[in-house]
């Protein structure tokens, strides 16, 4: 199959480079060989005074001139994140999911106007979910996943559902499984499912298994490690998860996610794709019929009577 195409999530190279100066990002990926960027539109206080207008004629003009797609439309979720905080958009009770549609509408258009094929959605909490409740705070985010979906249906745009990690979102879906189980109750066929190697770091039984359970609905990757630096610097098996991704004939993009940069930005971004690649190219080779060490097995042939 061919080569894996490389993204970076920008919003991880900081408020002041993504809004500001994003052209300092262009550059960076540029310059280390990646395809494409990740977008995360500039809502309430993280958008430092950007209008969405003026960020989506400053980013078609820089995919332009330096040649690269826009990956996906990421805005963030949960409490600690979402730009609207306190009043923070949910997927689990009424009010909040309704802030959740209308915001996730507004990056959909967003992904049309940039020529972005995915948009990103999670299932962030607005209370803890028990036995109780959980029957009713699902059918709410099935309503509003399926609402979602009918809406970037009309923008020729996609869902991808982010598995997080319930130290962060909360004790509910979490799992790669659970994202399907939840994309089958909306009856919708244009969401799919994100992981993000950080989350199932902490949920998953292990990368390998995480992407065989999301198989075909796995149309976005983001790739941090374990300690949420850039890919090689931590422990997850990357290797393992090439492998994978290759056996399902994987076709978005990888997507890299690092915070904080550590040592720095420049560093980070270099290292992660470099590391990536490398891993990628063993995966072909351990999947290959040289691997692994021994005679290769020869065809067999029919063997003829004297």
């Amino acid at each position: 199959m061919p080569p894996f195409k490389y993204s970076y999530f920008q919003l991880t190279f900081g408020q002041e480079e993504t809004y500001l100066h994003p052209e300092r990002t262009y550059q960076r990926l540029k310059k280390f060989g990646y395809d494409a960027i990740e977008l995360t539109p500039p809502k309430g206080r993280y958008g430092m005074g950007v209008s969405m207008a003026a960020y989506a004629r400053t980013h078609r003009a820089l995919k332009q001139e330096f040649g690269m797609e826009i990956s996906c439309i990421n805005e963030c979720w949960g409490a600690m994140w979402d730009p609207y905080s306190p009043t923070f958009k949910t997927l689990t009770e009424p009010r909040t999911a309704e802030l959740a549609v209308a915001e996730t509408k507004t990056s959909i258009d967003f992904a049309a106007e940039v020529g972005a094929p995915l948009v990103t959605v999670a299932a962030a909490i607005h209370a803890d979910i028990t036995a109780d409740n959980v029957a009713a705070c699902t059918a709410i985010a099935v309503d509003a996943l399926r609402r979602m979906a009918e809406y970037a249906r009309t923008c020729g745009v996609r869902l991808v559902f982010e598995a997080t990690n319930h130290l962060e979102m909360g004790k509910y879906v979490n799992t790669a499984m659970n994202h399907r189980r939840m994309i089958r109750a909306t009856g919708c066929d244009n969401i799919g499912i994100q992981l993000d190697w950080f989350h199932a770091n902490f949920e998953e039984l292990n990368p390998y298994e995480a992407v065989m359970d999301a198989g075909d609905l796995l149309w976005h990757v983001h790739f941090r490690d374990s300690n949420s630096l850039t890919p090689g610097y931590g422990t997850v098996d990357f290797k393992a998860v090439m492998r994978a991704l290759k056996k399902i004939n994987y076709t978005g993009y990888c997507t890299i996610e690092s915070a904080p940069m550590i040592p720095d930005a420049d560093t980070a971004a270099k290292d992660g794709i470099e590391y990536l690649k490398f891993c990628e190219r063993v995966a072909e080779y351990q999947l290959s019929e040289e691997f692994p060490n021994g005679f290769a097995v020869a065809p067999m042939r029919a063997q003829t009577r004297a």
